[in-house]
């Protein structure tokens, strides 16, 4: 009739170890074609890096740009713009503060009580000052430094 069952066996481990055979080489062959494929990759990235940073040195190298303009974009926008926002805010000039000296301009008469409030004034309006500045330095600041912003 036909075969035994124990050749039918051994044809079929034969087979299997054929097929394991077949398997191992191909993936043998992919393990090969992925590491080629990363290292392509890898110089690839590299060179376009590589293209982009010489690109752009030789565009900033070409620029000829006075000083003025390469102070100007070194200075941040904030405050750049911080003449025209002041003008802004003090537009209708809310108080005029005079500085004088206690022994220079002083008239000889003054009272010790007006050289105090002189002073007074003075501090009150630096930290006006100092206030408005920061406020339009730093808009949408928190007035809570402990919290994370």
């Amino acid at each position: 009739m036909g075969s035994s069952a124990a050749e039918i066996e051994r044809q079929i481990t034969e087979t299997r170890e054929h097929l394991d055979a077949n398997l191992r080489v191909l993936e043998r062959r992919a393990a090969k074609g992925a590491r080629k494929a990363a290292r392509v990759a890898a110089i690839g990235v590299v060179g376009v890096a590589s293209a982009a940073a010489v690109g752009y040195a030789v565009y900033t190298l070409a620029r000829h740009r006075s000083p003025a303009a390469v102070v100007r974009d070194a200075v941040p926008r904030s405050i750049r713009h911080l003449p025209r926002k002041v003008a802004k805010v003090l537009k209708h000039r809310p108080a005029k503060v005079k500085v004088v000296a206690a022994g220079s301009d002083a008239p000889r008469g003054q009272s010790s009580w007006r050289t105090i409030a002189e002073k007074v004034a003075t501090a009150v309006a630096v930290s006006i000052a100092g206030a408005l500045a920061s406020r339009i330095i730093k808009p949408g600041g928190r007035s809570d430094p402990s919290r994370p912003q």
